[in-house]
């Protein structure tokens, strides 16, 4: 197993989730402490920030295109809004009736979504903070988001009529796909069994990642949404994914390791051995330099992406 560069106390109970700025110069953390942390990389990953973020455990969190805002989601049922970098409260909106698991910014910056254990999906308008929708579709936790297409500024056709379309997955074997400003709604049948992680698009916009709770991973063309290539990395259960900036490769954690793919060739790359039972975030630097993992014993690893690949 290749030593890895840094190995972080981060957080006093489970990391949640785990992302790079997209500037590269903080990686960002949240746990079931409450917390959300702060952490350099310039400064070799130094812890720069650390705030109580909710009343009950922060579950994931995303940060706008322009990296002005931040907003939080957790099992307190709240979504919050944060200034980036200094992390200074500015609002916090409230609607869905159980915990929220998961937030996505539109890559424009105009909405960003959430998803809770309520099953439903809410989009909210960033600049008046209104919830424009409320999607209804599935029949478990809603866990997993991703924002396929947008409105393109040249006027070209897209896959959502000149609309967005946003993806949404969880418990469950199925992906739906929302047309907005509409509200309609697709299902996508995957054949995952169980649950469904999405794993973003890939940065042509021609192909949406996912992977299910029986341990397959699949590219989907967001053009006819049929099948564009499939693998198993060899492990089940409930993993995470990260894709790195390129699309090139994919990290993917399980219970006990974390492995590295070739998107192009579904080739493994590496493999990294946790001891710890549970990884449960994992993100790549946008420069591909880092890649980081987090899980259930509260530490976030740091690997430089030259030596192990």
């Amino acid at each position: 197993m290749t030593d890895e560069h840094r190995n972080l106390q981060a957080h006093t109970s489970h990391v949640s989730a785990l992302r790079f700025s997209p500037d590269g110069a903080y990686l960002i953390s949240a746990g079931m402490d409450n917390a959300v942390k702060l952490w350099s990389v310039e400064d070799d990953f130094e812890l720069v920030r650390s705030i109580d973020a909710h009343e009950k455990s922060v579950n994931d969190f995303a940060l706008a295109p322009d990296q002005s805002m931040l907003v939080t989601v957790g099992t307190d049922k709240i979504v919050r809004l944060w200034s980036f970098p200094d992390l200074e409260p500015m609002d916090s909106l409230q609607g869905h009736k159980n915990a929220v698991a998961t937030v996505r910014f539109s890559n424009d910056g105009k909405y960003f979504a959430t998803a809770s254990a309520d099953t439903t999906v809410r989009v909210w308008d960033r600049a008046t903070l209104d919830c424009v929708h409320t999607l209804k579709g599935h029949k478990r936790n809603v866990t997993s988001l991703s924002w396929v297409s947008e409105p393109p500024k040249n006027g070209a056709p897209t896959p959502g009529k000149n609309g967005y379309v946003l993806a949404s997955a969880g418990l469950g074997d199925d992906i739906v796909l929302w047309k907005l400003p509409s509200g309609d709604k697709t299902e996508l049948v995957t054949g995952h069994k169980s649950a469904v992680v999405l794993g973003g698009l890939t940065p042509d916009g021609q192909k949406l990642i996912s992977a299910g709770y029986e341990g397959q991973i699949k590219l989907w063309s967001t053009q006819n949404w049929q099948p564009k290539g499939a693998f198993e990395p060899g492990v089940a259960g409930l993993l995470c994914l990260a894709m790195n900036t390129h699309g090139t490769m994919l990290a993917v954690g399980s219970e006990k390791s974390v492995t590295v793919w070739s998107l192009e060739t579904f080739e493994e790359l590496t493999e990294l051995t946790i001891k710890p039972k549970g990884v449960y975030a994992v993100a790549f630097s946008p420069d591909t330099e880092w890649l980081v993992a987090a899980g259930s014993d509260k530490r976030i690893r740091v690997w430089a992406v030259d030596s192990i690949i």
